[in-house]
């Protein structure tokens, strides 16, 4: 029973992570293309948090595409938010980007209740670039 009340928790969580809040403007343009996944899919994906403070979370405003096919500082100049320590979010996919930081090339796209965007995975509180059950992008 407990882990049938965990399991309906994490998926509620998650299906709420991907709704608009109603103090939140909706984020624009969809999430990157992630193979064999659908927009209408629905799954639980691995939650972390960052180990330093004021990690910017970015976008590109004026080109959804340039930002999602390399993130990096430049190809995604627009700053959504910024995630700290205790914050939890969701790791949507991963990939390799066009900017390394901190010595990992991986950028991850993450979901908060606030708002989405790319963030350098090396401020992950993980000790792998590679971060484990997450798909790339």
């Amino acid at each position: 029973m407990r882990k049938a009340v965990l399991g309906l928790f994490l998926a509620l969580t998650a299906v709420l992570a991907t709704a608009p809040s109603a103090n939140a403007s909706a984020p624009s343009g969809p999430r990157p293309a992630i193979a064999a996944k659908s927009e209408g899919d629905v799954s639980i994906q691995r939650t972390f948090t960052t180990w330093a403070t004021n990690v910017n979370v970015r976008h590109n405003n004026a080109s959804l595409t340039t930002c999602g096919m390399s993130p990096s500082t430049t190809n995604c100049p627009n700053i959504r938010g910024q995630v700290n320590p205790g914050d939890s979010f969701e790791v949507w996919c991963q990939m390799v980007g066009s900017q390394t930081v901190g010595g990992n090339p991986y950028w991850v796209y993450i979901i908060t209740p606030n708002f989405d965007g790319w963030m350098a995975s090396y401020y992950i509180d993980y000790p792998d670039n590679v971060l484990p059950d997450t798909r790339s992008c």
